[in-house]
This record gives C-alpha cells, structure tokens and sequence, in this order.
C-alpha cells in the first residue's frame, strides 16, 4: 500500500474536524451507528430506516453496545425502538442523547428521492398503486422533504454546533407528519 494522498488544496482549512456528524439511510443509516461505535471521532449521527442487524436473530454489534454520543433515529410508518428488535436493543443499551422519529405514511424509500419521482413514473409505468405504497408510502413528498431537512438540520445543529432547536423537543405542528416517538 502507497503513501496516503493528500487532501486537494484548501479542503482540510474548509473541513471542521473537531465536530463530525454522519447520516444515511438503510443500509447507511447502519453503518452510521456502527461508524460512531468503531469511530470515536464521530460526535453525532442519524439512521435514516436502516436495520441494525445481521438476520432475525444477530444484532449489529453497535445494537448490542449502544452509544454514549447523540444519536437519531428516523423510521417509516412502523418502525421505532418501541417495535423493531435491533433498534431497542440500541435503545436500550445508549447511554447519549437519543430520539425516536417516525414518519407517517411513510415507507422505506419515504427517506430517498424516489418518494418524489415515483409519482411522476405512473404515466410511462403504470405502477400498482399498492406497490408503490410499499416502496414509497403515501406521505406527500414535499412535505415529507420538508420535515427531513428541518430535523436532520436541527439535530446537527444542536450537537455539533451547540445551538439547541425546540423541534427536537417534542411534536411540531409544523410537520405534522413525523410522530415524535420519544
């Protein structure tokens, strides 16, 4: 293995390393957790609908540990710490600042760009309109976007630049369609 590359100009004076936060979703979202447990340099993450675990019965090993460090989690419809085994167990076991987020009407890829473009495909696709529930939920894209981008911007800004936002305190009638788990 060679010598390791060095950072284009101007990008470690633009990069603050003192505060990393990190987010995905599904699989990434996993890998989020698991990056802070193995990484102790990420101050902060969210895992946007992604499993942590291996198979029914084998947890991800940050499920068994937990985290002392703020961490989100962002669910569809159905899933939250109260009914996904892998996401109590994290629950559990987490001893840093944590919430629980659901998103109404929402499905899996409800955290993706397809919960905008899918819609659009009908006329080209036909695609059954219970499939695409499946896939995408029945949550109103633009809303859905909105309501991302506030809680994720708000959860950062809280725990990594130390500015506290009251949407992470509770409901918000301003995004009604996120229920606010714990």
């Amino acid at each position: 293995m060679g010598a390791p590359s060095r950072l284009p100009n101007g990008l470690g004076r633009a990069l603050d390393l003192d505060r990393i936060g990190m987010f995905g979703h599904s699989g990434g979202g996993a890998t989020a957790a698991e990056a802070m447990r193995a990484d102790r340099r990420i101050d902060a993450g969210i895992n946007m609908d992604g499993t942590l675990q291996y198979s029914k019965t084998e947890f991800l090993p940050v499920a068994r540990e937990g985290l002392d460090r703020p961490f989100m989690l962002m669910g569809k419809a159905d899933q939250t710490h109260l009914n996904k085994p892998s996401w109590q167990s994290f629950w559990d076991r987490s001893t840093g600042w944590k919430r629980d987020l659901s998103l109404k009407r929402g499905s899996h890829f409800s955290y993706t760009d397809a919960q905008s473009f899918v819609p659009a495909l009908d006329e080209y696709l036909d695609i059954p309109a219970q499939t695409r529930e499946q896939y995408i939920g029945t949550v109103d894209p633009g809303r859905s976007t909105a309501a991302q981008r506030a809680y994720v911007t708000a959860f950062f800004d809280q725990h990594l630049l130390g500015r506290p936002r009251r949407l992470l305190d509770g409901p918000s009638p301003s995004h009604p369609e996120v229920h606010f788990v714990r």
